[in-house]
């Protein structure tokens, strides 16, 4: 009888076979081998299959859906269907570092007893265009926190909330760049679903953390694909959604934290900076491409205003439509002020 592989990679895909094949080749490439992988794939045509089965690894295990799940089901099916003591769940298009398992599993040995381990993550930004909408530059772009590269911190549950939800651990967050045991993965529920896809991260990240707290290291494991073609460029009904279902689906996992007053203040004015700065985006990804969608923003944009805790925030996001460095440069000195007191 074999025994179980110590790490499952949990997938779910949908047409897109040259993604899948980029990012299995990063989890092949890993330097730590005692892993599996689960694919689920949600096309009927089953377009991923030959991807999976040309690996020709028996540690790549391809599963057919039969139907579109969504991306949420999806990665439930393959959480089931695997066997690791530790899971990393993983987009097709998010490939991770060669390290990536063999720096998590050293964490996990040196700090033990943390249901998470989690590493930073990088942008790699394939489209010039979408790049400049983010500030960014085509290509890998850095989300390292502002201390020295390797640094390791250890959070309790209320610590990690509060530090997660204020962009103080990294300015970006990433779960394939996460372990976390199976036990507290299924105790908590499984991946997060409340109705879309937004925020899946965020709310995946929060919940696990919450259990039994996180240790965090300050290294890039892994990159987050941006290209024309990611979940949210067409989704604008699904915007306030995320929003409303987002806070009260992780609220109803998380209260038990310390400090749990001051966790849920957080994570609404991180929910509402989410949807002010998604819509900003929108609007001038739209202009850019000439979209029809932004039409329909208007819309979406007073539904969104309507919402109580995202309300003080009208101002904000209406200077930081309409005059952006204005903005940038309030952000700034408020920055520094806050730095020096």
């Amino acid at each position: 009888m074999t025994s179980s592989p110590l790490v499952s990679f949990c997938f779910t895909t949908y047409k897109r076979k040259y993604l899948l094949q980029s990012t299995l080749e990063s989890v092949r490439q890993q330097t730590f081998g005692d892993f599996e992988v689960i694919v689920s794939d949600n096309d009927p045509e089953c377009a991923g299959r030959d991807v999976v089965e040309g690996m020709g690894d028996p540690r790549f295990k391809y599963f057919a859906n039969g139907s579109n799940l969504g991306m949420k089901k999806s990665f439930n099916q393959s959480l089931k269907r695997s066997s690791g003591k530790y899971i990393v769940m993983i987009a097709d298009d998010d490939p991770v570092y060669p390290d990536m398992l063999a720096t998590l599993m050293d964490l996990k040995d040196r700090c033990p007893g943390y249901g998470m381990y989690m590493g930073a993550c990088n942008w790699f930004c394939t489209d010039p265009r979408i790049a400049q909408l983010y500030g960014l530059k085509e290509g890998v772009n850095s989300f390292l926190a502002d201390i020295p590269e390797g640094t390791v911190r250890t959070y309790t549950s209320g610590a990690f909330l509060q530090d997660f939800f204020n962009f103080k651990i990294f300015s970006n967050y990433l779960w394939s760049t996460a372990i976390v045991e199976r036990d507290v993965l299924v105790g908590m529920g499984g991946v997060p679903d409340y109705e879309t896809a937004f925020l899946g991260d965020y709310a995946y990240l929060s919940i696990m953390g919450s259990h039994s707290g996180c240790v965090v290291i300050n290294k890039a494991l892994g990159h987050q694909t941006i290209h024309p073609h990611n979940f949210g460029r067409d989704q604008n009904d699904q915007i306030r959604i995320a929003v409303v279902n987002f806070v009260e689906y992780v609220s109803r996992r998380i209260k038990h934290v310390d400090g749990w007053p001051a966790v849920d203040m957080a994570m609404k004015r991180f929910a509402a900076m989410w949807a002010i700065s998604h819509l900003n985006f929108l609007g001038r990804y739209f202009r850019l491409f000439k979209k029809e969608d932004g039409k329909d923003l208007y819309r979406v944009e007073k539904e969104i205003f309507r919402i109580d805790f995202v309300k003080k925030y009208h101002f904000k996001y209406w200077l930081k439509k309409h005059f952006p460095r204005l903005h940038d440069l309030i952000v700034l000195v408020k920055k520094k002020f806050i730095h020096r007191s």
